[in-house]
């Protein structure tokens, strides 16, 4: 059988891969698993481990991998999944788990292609893999074998700690609402089942197996279109879903990407909240790993997403006698929102961040423009609405409703001549207070707002005095949007505080 060799600087790869992931290795190996089988849209995924050998084994009964799948899920110098196009990248859980396993054995069949590989460690520094024939699969899928270090720190050991991993990653596919959800927007099978080490995992109520109580369910909204579907609950108990994880967990294609409080201080009720929210818009945003959002290049386009589902969590804890911490529409609120409309022009990032007045280039029909472009519809696919058969169900999937059509460049196939031009909207920046003593920060961002920390040690001490106070809040403010903008990624502008307090000396 034909040997391969796996890229000579294999061993800083893989280190580089492990350490992008909040939590150790063997659990991004299980994660990753599970996430390529979910890509592939099965109906079941079984998951064994045997903790005497130290064996993972994820398989599916999913589409398989296409000859060319099958060759970058061994490649190293491989790019990763273009974002927005699935929930994990191809290999990833194989090639990061050589860290601490010798062996990964891979089987596929999909409708052109079936094979398989034997992937190991021939030495410390030459990383091999063998052709096999898929042997245990005997229709489309795929299966992989991931033989750990006998002295490998493995964070699982039985089926139960495989259940608590599946629910702390992929809770909405264990919901049978959440499941029939996925199923009218097309995502998976709401017969889609997880066996675990032979058992079957029947989904179940989020509402029921946590015990939640003061439920509300809510489908975000967008411009008046459904974007999303959701349940906020509190729990019986404190961390429901394990150490250290509680809030609203914000999903995507069923995968939970983080956990979140939205800057709200839920005080001792704060870790028996649950919240579960599916908004499939946010695989756009995802990081390389998949376990957090990138949200500086296009900051606006993911608070639209994000913010509907921020003002949930504050109505809801209204409902429980829980106002929101931050208090805006103040006369020193006012007056410092226009005082940052006057230095816009001079600091540009302002007027990105807050969204003044933005330039968006449209396309018009013009017989002479330059432009070819077609005419596509302007209405998507929204989120179900209504109820099933018998009451049970979310009902079919409904249209966007607002229809309509937009020319768009299409340079091969556009038939209608068209020229840019330019339309302007019009926002605000807004600007909070929240008396919050125990937080370090001066102020904080907060979608298209920033919050001022008025419970600060700094700000208490010139609250009297007008000009300090001043100073002191426009200093918070425009180093919070620095940090903002410092840990979206990317080059960093250390003296963006300078020059917007400069801007403001000067007017």
């Amino acid at each position: 059988m034909a040997i391969h060799e796996s890229s000579i600087n294999y061993e800083n790869l893989i280190r580089d891969l492990a350490e992008m992931y909040p939590f150790d290795i063997a659990e991004v190996v299980f994660v990753e698993l599970v996430a390529n089988s979910l890509d592939a849209k099965p109906t079941r995924v079984s998951i064994d481990f045997d903790p005497h050998k130290k064996i993972l084994c994820v398989a599916d009964d999913g589409k398989g991998m296409t000859a060319s799948d099958f060759e970058q899920y061994h490649d190293f110098a491989a790019g990763l999944k273009t974002r927005g196009s699935g929930i994990g990248f191809a290999g990833v859980g194989a090639k990061v788990s050589f860290n601490v396993a010798t062996r990964v054995i891979t089987e596929t069949r999909s409708g052109s292609f079936a094979g398989g590989s034997n992937w190991y460690l021939q030495s410390k520094r030459r990383l091999v893999w063998e052709d096999i024939p898929p042997v245990h699969l005997h229709g489309h899928g795929t299966r992989v074998e991931v033989q750990f270090t006998q002295d490998a720190r493995l964070g699982y050991s039985s089926a139960n700690d495989l259940v608590k991993l599946l629910r702390r990653h992929y809770l909405p596919l264990l919901d049978k609402k959440f499941l029939l959800l996925y199923e009218a927007l097309g995502h998976y099978s709401s017969n889609l089942r997880f066996v675990v080490n032979g058992a079957v995992i029947e989904p179940g109520s989020l509402v029921d197996d946590f015990d939640l109580g003061n439920v509300r369910e809510f489908f975000p909204q967008k411009a008046s279109r459904r974007i999303g579907y959701g349940v906020l609950g509190l729990a019986f108990s404190e961390y429901p879903l394990g150490a250290n994880l509680c809030g609203v967990l914000l999903c995507t294609f069923g995968k939970i990407i983080k956990a979140d409080l939205f800057n709200q201080f839920p005080g001792n009720i704060g870790t028996r909240i649950l919240g579960l929210v599916e908004i499939p818009a946010f695989v756009n945003f995802l990081t390389t790993a998949k376990t957090d959002f990138i949200r500086r290049e296009k900051h606006r386009e993911f608070e639209s997403l994000y913010n509907p589902i921020r003002q949930e969590f504050k109505t809801w804890l209204g409902e429980l006698g829980l106002q929101p911490a931050e208090v805006t529409g103040t006369d020193e609120a006012t007056k410092l929102e226009r005082e940052l409309k006057r230095i816009s022009d001079d600091v540009p990032e302002l007027a990105e961040f807050f969204g003044f007045r933005m330039g968006k280039t449209i396309l018009q029909k013009d017989s002479g423009g330059a432009i070819k472009a077609s005419l596509q519809e302007g209405s998507e696919v929204t989120f179900p609405v209504g109820e099933g058969e018998a009451g049970e169900g979310l009902g079919p999937v409904d249209v966007g409703e607002q229809p309509g059509q937009a020319l768009v460049e299409d340079k091969k196939a556009g038939t209608e001549p068209a020229k840019p031009i330019s339309r302007v909207g019009r926002r605000g920046p807004k600007i909070g207070f929240a008396e919050a003593p125990d937080r370090v920060d001066l102020a904080w961002v907060d979608g298209n707002s920033v919050v001022i920390n008025s419970g600060h040690p700094s700000y208490v001490k010139v609250r009297s005095d007008t000009a300090a106070r001043r100073l002191h809040s426009l200093f918070a403010i425009a180093s919070a949007i620095q940090r903002f903008v410092a840990s979206g990624g990317g080059a960093q502008d250390l003296m963006f505080t300078d020059r917007m307090m400069a801007a403001w000396g000067k007017k």
